[in-house]
């Protein structure tokens, strides 16, 4: 048998270091998701020291000596060296908890002891794409809600727009008791939005939600509406007659499979569910793929 001369060899060496250069650049920054964050002029801010209590990968107790005026919204840095976002942070007398925490270069294998913690600037850069505005209660930024824009941005070219920033860094509009009438008395900037993804239900009023909803339809006529569906019945929804409002509906989802212990919110499995519907669902909007 003929074996390759290495002229032949150098090629195909050459291709494959060319396909897998090409790849690992294509994916680089899923993979590793550290690149999406703005690492050049950096400053950071000490808050004080503190004294660890005790942590896990995705929790963090200090006991601290002072009151510190802290939130979610904050990007925080241990030592000047381990940066990190955190869902929640409940407050105790002497004690900081940060539930849910995002390690954003590095999670820290020894800490002990007094450390210095600080507040960063460090913020995600987000592609261009789409302006997408997604507006939700609890079942969008509660436990597993955090990774539906983090999942969206990594397959869709898009760029999402809010008040406030999930553990991630991505911007949205959610508080945990959300209406559709706190969305309309609220008056939120949508002008540059072009997809607005509604996930609201869990506190409506069901007297008011046929009416609510026409409305922020009405408002919202040039823009794509996606409306995540477990709260409307069949009247609310015949009756939008609209050629922009799309309807994704969860209620049929397994409720061993796909939602938490409490059967309202959806688990990591039923996001992961939702998160295909939703990026199958831009895809027949236009929007990009990467």
């Amino acid at each position: 048998m003929k074996t390759p001369n290495n002229v032949m060899l150098y090629v195909i060496f050459g291709l494959l270091f060319c396909y897998l250069s090409f790849d690992f650049i294509s994916d680089r920054k899923k993979d590793f998701f550290i690149l999406n964050y703005n690492w050049e002029n950096l400053k950071n801010q000490t808050i004080g020291d503190v004294n660890v209590v005790d942590y896990m990968v995705k929790s963090l107790n200090i006991e601290i000596k002072d009151f510190f005026p802290v939130n979610n919204q904050n990007t925080f840095v241990i030592n000047d060296t381990y940066y990190f976002r955190a869902v929640r942070i409940d407050r105790q007398v002497d004690q900081l908890n940060f539930i849910g925490v995002h390690w954003i270069n590095e999670y820290p294998r020894n800490l002990n002891g007094t450390i210095k913690l600080g507040r960063s600037n460090l913020q995600l850069v987000q592609n261009s794409g789409t302006k997408i505005t997604m507006i939700g209660d609890s079942q969008m930024g509660w436990r597993e809600g955090k990774y539906t824009r983090k999942w969206i941005a990594e397959k869709m070219k898009v760029h999402f727009i809010g008040n406030r920033h999930d553990v991630f860094g991505y911007p949205y509009y959610f508080e945990n008791n959300y209406t559709l009438q706190n969305v309309l008395q609220s008056n939120l900037n949508l002008d540059e939005t072009e997809v607005v993804i509604l996930y609201l239900g869990l506190h409506e009023n069901p007297r008011d939600l046929h009416q609510n909803l026409k409305e922020f339809v009405t408002l919202n006529s040039e823009k794509e509406v996606i409306i995540i569906d477990s709260f409307l019945d069949d009247n609310s929804i015949e009756s939008i007659d609209a050629k922009k409002v799309h309807y994704l509906d969860i209620s049929h989802y397994n409720k061993r499979k796909y939602f938490s212990n409490d059967g309202i919110h959806l688990n990591y499995d039923g996001h992961k569910k939702l998160t295909q519907q939703l990026i199958a669902k831009l895809k027949s909007i236009g929007v990009d793929k990467k």
